[in-house]
C-alpha cells in the first residue's frame, strides 16, 4: 500500500544536509511541502524526475509548472494584512516549494535559484514573522554547499 502522505525519496546530498523534520512534514504550512503549491510541485516533479538534468534551473521548474505569471509578482510588496491571491506571498511560497523540490529531487540548485529561494524565505519571514520552520529553512539553505 502506498502512503499518499509520503514524500518522494530525497537525493542523498539533500537528506544529509536538510535533516530537520520540517523537510518531511506535509502538514506544517511553513514547511516547504506543507502548502498545496509546494506539495503539488514536489509530486509533479517526482513523477517527472527523469526530465531533471544537471542544467535544470529553478526558473525552468516554475515555468514548466505553470507558475511563471504568479512568481513575477515576487517583487510587488504584499503590504500588511491578508495576502492577495496570486500576489507576493503566493509567489514566495511557490519559489520556496520549487527551490526545495529541485534540491530534494536532484541534490542541487542553480545559483540564481538559491538566491531566489533565500529571497522568498526573507519575504515570508518579513510577512509572517520569524517562525522556527522558516528560519530553519533559511539557515540550512544559506549553509548549503554544492
Amino acid at each position: 500500500m502506498i502512503d499518499e502522505n509520503a514524500l518522494p525519496a530525497a537525493a542523498p546530498t539533500f537528506a544529509a544536509h536538510f535533516t530537520d523534520p520540517i523537510y518531511d512534514d506535509p502538514a506544517d504550512e511553513f514547511a516547504p511541502f506543507g502548502t498545496d503549491e509546494g506539495w503539488e510541485i514536489l509530486h509533479e516533479w517526482a513523477e517527472r524526475r527523469g526530465e531533471l538534468h544537471p542544467k535544470t534551473t529553478l526558473e525552468d521548474l516554475i515555468v514548466e509548472s505553470g507558475f511563471g505569471d504568479i512568481v513575477a509578482e515576487i517583487d510587488t510588496d504584499a503590504g500588511p494584512g491578508i495576502p492577495e491571491p496570486g500576489g507576493q506571498i503566493d509567489a514566495a511560497t511557490i519559489v520556496v516549494g520549487t527551490g526545495f523540490t529541485i534540491l530534494r529531487l536532484t541534490g542541487r540548485i542553480d545559483k540564481e535559484g538559491l538566491e531566489q529561494t533565500l529571497k522568498a524565505l526573507d519575504i515570508l519571514i518579513d510577512h509572517y514573522g520569524p517562525s522556527e520552520a522558516l528560519v530553519r529553512q533559511r539557515a540550512d539553505l544559506e549553509s548549503w554547499r554544492q
